[in-house]
């Protein structure tokens, strides 16, 4: 998330999501009556029997309703329109709805912002350039190290071979066990659990089979994907890939059933507690550790209330995919759990 500005007249934040994670926290944020300004499109038609054009407006509107589309990877805002630009193509008091992705920067309009929501988004654009995963795209003559943050990628050094055709065999392969050596000792220095390494042609295998042949400890979890260079064209086109994609999602599954794990550990000794009205009673009366919600519900009134006290306690807020195994299992206690 990157919390671009803050206005305390006009009570206007203006923010630009980078993840599905930041569209999910202003789903929380944002309600009925509150007011949203972004890029949009909308069919102008100029005459009855014209069948019109997508045309690119500014238009800001009174929400009506907050939903979070997974399938499409996009916060939907969907009210009245009340300001837009150009004029000729907006009509006030029609309805429209505002799509955000991530990298979209929208305005929001609250007619109070309570402290613990701006505290919210600031750690959300401190966790933003936390760096998510490592990155290493090489090939026989040079290795990019990596991180990708929240903002994008993030480039931390360059490592070279000095492999040259015109040395003795002997040489040669001493250069690039020491090649393999630095690129080994880059991933072990890496504040990540993940690290992925890309590139062309044989040297990523090479590295796999130096580590495999020599128990290397590594102390990653090492993935190896195909990339057509190794330049920052080559750590875009790994982050692109399907396999990187289902990598991460693997990763945020996993980390639903550890809290899903838990809460059904606490639960049977009496230590957990789920549903609206007890998990608001826990976060009054005892502060947990946190609270567990299933997407499919943040925006339910009750459900709502409890999650601005969770905040406003200080009590981390993880939400479940309801089309996942952890989120189906959530379900079966009413969506909502306090560990």
């Amino acid at each position: 998330m990157r919390l671009i500005r803050f206005n305390p007249v006009s009570n206007a934040v203006k923010v630009e999501p980078d993840s599905f994670d930041d569209l999910y926290l202003l789903a929380i944020m944002l309600s009925k009556g509150d007011m949203a300004e972004g890029h949009s499109y909308r069919r102008f038609k100029a005459s009855e029997k014209d069948v019109g054009e997508q045309k690119e407006i500014t238009v800001k509107i009174v929400i009506d309703k907050v939903e979070i589309d997974k399938s499409a990877g996009r916060l939907r805002l969907m009210g009245t329109i009340k300001e837009g630009r150009p004029a000729e193509f907006v009509t006030l008091g029609s309805h429209h709805t505002i799509n955000i992705a991530p990298g979209d920067v929208i305005d929001m309009f609250k007619d109070e912002w309570r402290d613990y929501m701006l505290k919210r988004l600031k750690q959300a654009q401190k966790e933003s350039r936390k760096p998510r995963l490592g990155v290493i795209v090489l090939d026989d003559e040079k290795a990019l190290v990596s991180y990708i943050r929240g903002y994008g990628i993030d480039i931390v050094t360059e490592l070279y071979s000095h492999l040259s055709k015109r040395m003795k065999e002997k040489d040669y392969g001493q250069q690039r066990i020491q090649y393999f050596n630095d690129i080994l000792k880059a991933i072990e220095n890496m504040s990540v659990d993940i690290v992925i390494l890309a590139g062309p042609g044989f040297t990523k295998d090479d590295i796999k089979k130096y580590i495999s042949d020599n128990n290397r400890e590594v102390k990653k979890r090492l993935f190896y994907v195909p990339a057509s260079d190794a330049e920052r064209s080559g750590i875009r086109e790994v982050m692109r890939s399907s396999a990187v994609g289902s990598l991460l999602e693997n990763e945020h599954v996993k980390k639903e059933f550890e809290y899903l794990n838990k809460f059904l550990a606490e639960l049977r000794v009496g230590a957990a507690t789920y549903g609206v009205d007890n998990v608001s009673r826990s976060i009054n009366e005892s502060s947990p550790e946190a609270v567990i919600v299933n997407d499919s519900v943040i925006n339910d009134p009750a459900v709502r209330d409890v999650l601005d006290l969770a905040d406003r306690r200080n009590v981390k807020i993880e939400i479940f995919n309801s089309d996942d195994d952890a989120g189906i299992q959530l379900k079966g206690f009413k969506d909502i759990a306090a560990i």
